[in-house]
């Protein structure tokens, strides 16, 4: 996003830009703020934070390694059973990767522990231009609830993950649709879509400036939505693995409409508690209602940036409530819709009240509350198991078998973390269920059957159906072990705190 340093006319609105003082600098300190906080989070844990952030830095260091030695993709071989076989594969995050390519030198659990805090700076700083560029009123103040006012999504942000990252491109997008700059849209759309499969947010984002044009001057103002959709159709097929990509986007769409109930998903394709939702983010809760409370019917309708930004926060929002992985989005957007929102109104303070000593107040009411959510994400990251807990289980794997040899991970989540010490070995399941239940829905029965501890006798159903001998299992994996003991299948050949193996008959 280009900072703006000399009066410039808004084209959404038609009124001048005219940011005060040194923009960039702000932002580099904003930046720098949002950085040292989030290395204060990230190392409350010497775990990697994000159960993908193993696959992700492990993956992106193969990259790195083939890359180096010219334009030649490495093959993911090791879920084979999956629609991410490797002649089907996609890296649905391919410039997030070489994006982590720098942190791949050295320790890599290191490396994306200082990834996550520099992504999640840059994300925050690119939103909080938007409130530079616009020149909106008390924007430090802002900057308390957009850094601090959601613990859940502080702990989402403390992942190695292509969200944080996300929030660049769409905090850069915003901007562009704002000020209708078509051509750099449709330019970062492509972007987008190389970096990351949530994509289609950038497309949604001019819809709702569409929407927002046509309510406020009753235009119908496509542009955006054109150069959106242009730059991400060119992003699917100008790209190192079409045509593959195409049908991966297609099966995550079928996907999005498999019943749930059905499968064991990952516990971010659930909605929150409802209680934890309200109290975690009640300081944005409230600053959007009150910018609600407060927004000019007669003048808020004709304000094209008010109203995006309500359409977009809202959307992300009924997301997240639906998602809980949409909690990246929702919580600074809503902010910008208060910030933007409330710059507009003419606010009036309660009778005998200043207006220093309201902002002071609430400054402080939203920094007790602010580090209230940061004390709960690092409480919650200590929680996090020990960064080494399935290293011994993987290097015996890798020391005990042949090359390319099956292994039956009882608990499909557990996959990053073994893929991130043993490349030596392929698994049954990982990075989501549905890759198996999309490819093989039978196999995927099976699966779940033995995992659960329904099936009695799983020793020669794995070796049968799923080419496998050893089987790995979470030591509080209760329901498959107690199956597994009682049906004398197995032999114990590992164990340790964490992890189990067994050899199957």
């Amino acid at each position: 996003m280009k900072l703006q340093t000399a009066d410039q006319p808004d084209l959404a609105t038609g009124i001048a830009v005219k940011p005060r003082g040194a923009p960039a600098l702000e932002c580099a300190a904003v930046f720098l703020l949002s950085l040292v906080l989030m290395l204060w989070i990230q190392f409350a844990s010497p775990a990697i934070i994000g159960n993908d952030a193993y696959y992700h830095i492990r993956w992106s260091r193969m990259l790195r390694d083939t890359l180096s030695h010219g334009f030649h993709l490495p093959a993911f071989t090791w879920l084979p059973l999956t629609v991410l076989r490797a002649s089907d594969f996609v890296d649905q995050h391919f410039l997030f990767h070489v994006a982590l390519m720098p942190f791949t030198f050295g320790d890599l659990r290191i490396g994306a522990k200082l990834a996550a805090p520099i992504f999640a700076a840059l994300g925050i700083a690119s939103l909080f231009a938007l409130l530079v560029v616009y020149r909106v009123r008390y924007r430090w103040l802002w900057l308390l609830p957009l850094l601090a006012g959601s613990e859940a999504f502080l702990y989402r942000m403390a992942m190695t993950r292509a969200p944080a990252l996300s929030l660049v491109i769409l905090a850069a997008g915003a901007y562009l649709i704002l000020q209708r700059k078509f051509v750099p849209l449709a330019a970062l759309a492509f972007v987008f879509v190389w970096l990351y499969n949530m994509f289609p947010l950038i497309v949604a984002f001019a819809a709702a400036y569409a929407v927002a044009a046509w309510i406020a001057d009753r235009k119908l103002d496509l542009g955006a939505v054109y150069a959106t959709a242009i730059g991400a159709a060119l992003g699917l097929l100008i790209n190192p693995y079409f045509p593959k990509d195409l049908l991966l986007l297609a099966r995550h769409v079928q996907m999005l409409l498999v019943e749930k109930a059905a499968i064991d998903v990952g516990g971010e394709w659930y909605p929150f508690d409802t209680w934890e939702l309200l109290t975690g983010s009640a300081v944005i809760f409230g600053l959007s209602l009150v910018a609600l409370l407060v927004f000019d019917r007669r003048k808020g309708w004709r304000d094209r940036r008010a109203l995006f930004f309500l359409f977009v926060a809202v959307g992300l929002l009924f997301m997240g409530l639906r998602w809980q992985r949409f909690v990246e989005y929702w919580p600074p957007f809503l902010v910008l819709f208060a910030a933007f929102a409330l710059d507009a109104a003419e606010v009036e303070w309660p009778r005998g009240t200043s207006r220093r000593s309201a902002i002071v107040a609430l400054a402080v009411v939203m920094a007790a509350i602010g580090v209230v959510n940061v004390r709960g994400a690092r409480a919650e990251l200590r929680e996090i198991d020990d960064p080494n807990a399935m290293r011994g289980a993987a290097m015996w794997l890798e020391e005990h078998t042949p090359a390319g040899s099956m292994v039956f991970n009882v608990d499909w989540a557990e996959f990053t973390e073994l893929f991130y010490y043993d490349q030596h070995n392929v698994y049954v399941s990982g990075l989501d269920p549905r890759y198996l239940y999309d490819a093989q829905g039978e196999l995927w029965k099976a699966y779940h059957s033995i995992t659960s501890g329904m099936e009695m006798h799983p020793g020669p159903v794995i070796r049968q159906r799923f080419g496998a001998e050893y089987v790995i299992a979470r030591s509080d994996s209760t329901d498959f072990l107690n199956a597994a003991r009682a049906s004398g299948d197995f032999d114990t050949v590992f164990s340790d705190d964490y992890a189990v193996i067994l050899h199957a008959h």
